[in-house]
């Protein structure tokens, strides 16, 4: 189990972020946004520097989270139309950097609900284009994981699980985010959601989840997720991928040093 963080958590400037990763000693990274853009939909000149920086440092890049399907339900028309696009034009544009940058996990969604959708199991549509996305990274010898997250069709362990189980590849599995299910309503994401996830975890996203002062659910450095024991439990199952940090907080900086530290004591050694 390695310990990574996502860099737009430090600062969209990835240069600045690589820079504090790499005095914090974390083992690799995780791109989302770099400068005004979401990797790799970034102007070309941005783009071009990337490889260059991640070299001159020399951290490994442990996933790309390119937003892919974190869009709306595709439904016969212009949103059937947009997630056509995502799978023909950003995940090739996606596939061909992480090969390039070594980073074998490719991050996904589950396509967002709608506020007039209640919860329950994805449509066919989602599944099938789910399914294709699923057949492109494996030809490309990549992982596709979606993301446990609020708002989306897969917002908590049972969901995603059952989207991954319909659609039926091995290159699909899930980025793992107990904090994100608990902000879906799932009250006990470690251990209870953990169950129904446990053989398909890909990735990992750590952050902390409370019940906010306007008794909202949301993020905070100190929260209701039991991450020692989640860290113990993905060991013991023999978990060998990354564990990114995601805290969701300001001060930036802070709040993202304070919770990688929380990591190292975490991890099993």
């Amino acid at each position: 189990m390695r310990l990574s963080v996502v860099t737009d958590e430090i600062s969209r400037d990835l240069e600045t972020a690589l820079e504090l990763a790499c005095e914090w000693g974390v083992d690799g990274v995780e791109l989302r946004h770099i400068g005004e853009g979401r990797w790799p939909a970034v102007p070309e000149p941005t783009a071009a520097r990337v490889p260059e920086l991640i070299r001159d440092h020399a951290l490994p890049v442990a996933a790309i989270s390119p937003g892919l399907f974190k869009i709306e339900t595709p439904r016969p028309g212009d949103a059937e139309a947009l997630a056509r696009q995502h799978l023909t034009e950003l995940l090739p544009r996606s596939i061909a950097p992480a090969q390039d940058l070594g980073a074998d996990v490719i991050v996904c969604f589950s396509f967002l609900r709608g506020a007039a959708e209640r919860p329950g199991p994805a449509p066919e549509l989602v599944i099938d284009v789910l399914r294709d996305a699923a057949r492109q990274v494996r030809d490309a010898g990549l992982t596709l994981a979606v993301e446990v997250e609020y708002g989306c069709w897969g917002d908590v362990a049972e969901r995603t699980a059952e989207i991954v189980a319909r659609v039926g590849d091995t290159a699909l599995g899930i980025n793992w985010d107990p904090a994100n299910a608990y902000r879906s309503g799932e009250d006990r994401p470690f251990p209870d959601g953990y169950r129904a996830v446990r053989e398909l975890v890909r990735h990992v996203h750590y952050k902390q989840a409370s019940v906010l002062a306007d008794g909202r659910r949301g993020w905070a450095l100190d929260g209701v997720i039991d991450w020692p024991g989640q860290l113990a439990a993905l060991a013991a199952d023999d978990y060998q991928g990354w564990v990114s940090a995601e805290p969701h907080l300001r001060p930036k900086v802070r709040s993202t040093k304070t919770t990688i530290e929380r990591m190292r004591r975490h991890i099993p050694a």
